[in-house]
């Protein structure tokens, strides 16, 4: 009999994790659930114990949140299968998982047996993304679709994911990192990271040059301007 797949959970929700884990392992003989973890810094630590072979990150947590989670054990252990578990059925958080290392977006009400050969599948290499959430990934969200905007504007708009977008606009509009990261229920660390990410896709250095693009492209509006920053 081959080796079963080694597999740890985080999520917020003992419920959750305590719940899937006694699928997994009622529902299928190749799978082992290593641990389980209450946010993504435990997470972090339990990866780095375990070594598992895939793990399974719910993307709102506290601490750290999933996303930030998926880029470090992914940094840590990149042959680690990482994928991302919501309730949400958007792309809010979709590329910068991606982007983090994660092979898998799913909703966390798939059946047991979609989880299953969910986990199956990228443990032999597969990228999985939820059929709810991937045919919003191809939608055009309606900042793309004025007709005003240039096409090298348009061009640059593009390169930027919805998630990407939204911050831009509370960037500009004179929220801090910090504040953008309680407003989104997001980790600071993962604002930062993701206005590092607008930076390079506008070829802008700072927020004054940002500001300059959304005031241009008219992503955000002159009296949409709280502050300075």
């Amino acid at each position: 009999m081959s080796a079963r797949i080694r597999v740890v959970i985080a999520d917020d929700q003992s419920l959750v994790t305590q719940s899937f884990k006694v699928l997994l392992e009622t529902a299928a003989d190749d799978i082992e659930v290593v641990g389980t973890a209450r946010d993504g810094s435990e997470a972090l630590d339990l990866a780095g114990r375990e070594v598992p072979d895939v793990v399974l990150l719910d993307v709102r947590m506290p601490v750290m949140d999933g996303v930030q989670a998926a880029g470090k054990i992914h940094n840590l252990l990149p042959q680690v299968k990482i994928i991302m578990l919501t309730t949400f059925d958007d792309d809010t958080y979709v590329h910068e998982a991606i982007a983090a290392g994660a092979v898998g977006y799913l909703l966390k009400d798939i059946s047991t047996e979609e989880l299953i050969s969910s986990i199956r599948a990228v443990h032999h290499g597969a990228v999985l993304v939820s059929s709810t959430v991937a045919h919003k990934l191809f939608q055009r969200p309606p900042e793309l679709q004025s007709a005003a905007l240039s096409p090298d504007t348009l061009a640059i708009l593009k390169e930027l994911s919805k998630r990407e977008i939204e911050i831009l606009r509370l960037l500009v509009r004179g929220l801090e990192n910090k504040e953008i990261a309680e407003k989104l229920f997001a980790a600071e660390q993962t604002i930062k990271n993701a206005v590092s990410a607008i930076y390079t896709k506008l070829g802008v250095e700072n927020r004054r040059g940002a500001r300059k693009f959304a005031l241009d492209s008219g992503l955000v509006q002159p009296d949409e301007m709280l502050r300075e920053s």
